[in-house]
């Protein structure tokens, strides 16, 4: 489908509204699940399980053709008006040939995920022209955490509610000051590499660049970086908002500090760089619409979204 379609924001979700959760990568644990179904259902929503949902091979959650079924029935199913991924994991990448981005344009709704699931994100931003949700995930979010502020924000932006559009948190840290305006794109380094050289390479022109991972070691983060470089992806971005980088340490004495990292990484494009911000594996996390537009002030250390991302 071609990049140069409009972006289609899907609609709003109500309370009553039944929810599709669904496990695209990798399996979930019963305890964590069975929390984050209860925070769904205190939010107002019905659910709808995936059929494959408890499935497992190896760390997947089923066959690809499973998980892949999975997704596309949610979509399919009028009665279905949101999508909540269960947890991120590994595997989302292994589905993308087996998604159908028409139909999933012809049904468009609510999807959120995080994690490996950037993957998907870039799927439906880029084949199916249709804002998607970067943010908390059943099992693996408000199954593991508290998350008091993110529930709150989670619902209001999937509602519609404009409370939900200027964002800010103490634990943000300026890197590099300034100010830009861009859509908003990315996610988990690791699967944004992963996208490179295929044919769902993500999209980096003119956007405001979500970057975040977990459990990594210094230099891979470094390697990564670089490799995005050199890929051409820092080029013409207008601004970087970086997560809290979870269990991300150095390798040995000396190598760091990290923020030294990411400042190399951007030193040469003049571009306002946010750091620490909670979009990741943290314990609270941000829900955002990919493919809206926002404004990244740096030096204030916030983050304005034009829209909620639904109609």
């Amino acid at each position: 489908m071609a990049k140069t379609l409009p972006l289609i924001q899907p609609k709003k979700l109500k309370k009553g509204d039944c929810i599709g959760v669904i496990a695209p990568a990798g399996v979930t644990k019963e305890e964590e699940l069975t929390k984050g179904l209860a925070v769904l259902k205190r939010m107002g929503f019905k659910l709808a399980l995936g059929e494959h949902l408890s499935k497992r091979k190896r760390t997947m959650a089923g066959e690809d053709h499973e998980r892949a079924f999975d997704l596309m029935t949610m979509f399919s199913n009028p009665e279905i008006k949101g999508i909540v991924c269960a947890r991120g994991g590994y595997g989302s990448n292994r589905i993308l040939p087996l998604l159908t981005s028409r139909v999933i344009r012809e049904n468009p709704k609510v999807f959120v995920g995080s994690s490996d699931i950037t993957a998907l994100h870039i799927f439906l931003n880029q084949k199916c022209s249709l804002v998607s949700f970067h943010g908390p995930m059943a099992a693996g979010s408000f199954g593991r955490d508290a998350m008091k502020k993110s529930k709150k924000q989670f619902a209001q932006m999937l509602m519609g509610d404009r409370k939900a559009l200027k964002l800010a948190s103490r634990q943000t840290q300026t890197l590099v000051p300034g100010q830009a305006e861009g859509e908003l794109a990315g996610g988990c380094l690791s699967l944004l590499i992963r996208s490179l050289r295929t044919p769902y390479e993500i999209q980096t022109q003119n956007k405001i660049l979500f970057i975040e991972d977990v459990g990594e070691p210094y230099y891979k983060l470094d390697a990564m970086l670089c490799q995005l470089k050199q890929a051409g992806k820092f080029k013409k971005i207008k601004g970087v908002v970086l997560g809290e980088m979870i269990r991300c340490k150095p390798s040995y004495k000396g190598d760091g500090p990290l923020e030294d990292i990411f400042r190399e990484a951007f030193a040469e494009y003049s571009i306002p760089v946010l750091y620490n911000a909670p979009i990741g594996h943290g314990d609270e996390m941000w829900t955002v619409p990919f493919g809206v537009r926002a404004t990244l002030d740096a030096t204030k250390r916030t983050l304005d979204i034009e829209s909620c991302g639904v109609s």
